[in-house]
């Protein structure tokens, strides 16, 4: 057991150390990198939803995404349902650099997952799906 959970915080580690060195790469600080990262999984969304998901205060969030826009990494644009609402948009082409970096990773882990049968996928899916469940529930703890 402890072997397991002493991996998952290692995991954390190397994959903060990753996104910080790929960040240097196109110039950007760690928060940076993940709202982008949301972004491309989740789409367009507001600021302050952008802000909840990542555990930001509204104002933290203005500075991070005026350093985006600026960097042309994402737009705001007003929602075409609700015209009170400003959306952020990744840029698709300028966070194309940021894919490419990742591109030999996904490449190794698709190959790493490929050793693994259906059950074993589905058992590795189900743990990991577990785990950020358990760290979103922790995180709670200290909002504010």
């Amino acid at each position: 057991m402890n072997r397991i959970t002493g991996t998952v915080r290692e995991m954390g580690v190397v994959m903060t150390v990753l996104n910080l060195r790929a960040g240097e790469q196109v110039g950007l600080r760690d928060v940076e990198m993940k709202a982008l990262d949301v972004l491309m999984r989740d789409g367009a969304m507001s600021a302050k939803g952008l802000g909840q998901r990542l555990g930001m205060h509204p104002a933290t969030m203005t500075g991070i995404l005026d350093k985006l826009e600026n960097g042309g990494w994402v737009t705001r644009e007003r929602d075409p349902e609700d015209r009170r609402v400003v959306l952020i948009q990744p840029v698709r082409e300028r966070v194309g650099e940021i894919v490419r970096l990742f591109a030999g990773m996904a490449s190794l882990a698709t190959d790493m997952l490929e050793k693994y049968d259906t059950d074993q996928l589905a058992t590795i899916e189900d743990f990991l799906t577990n785990v950020v469940t358990m760290v979103k529930e922790a995180s709670t703890a200290w909002e504010e």
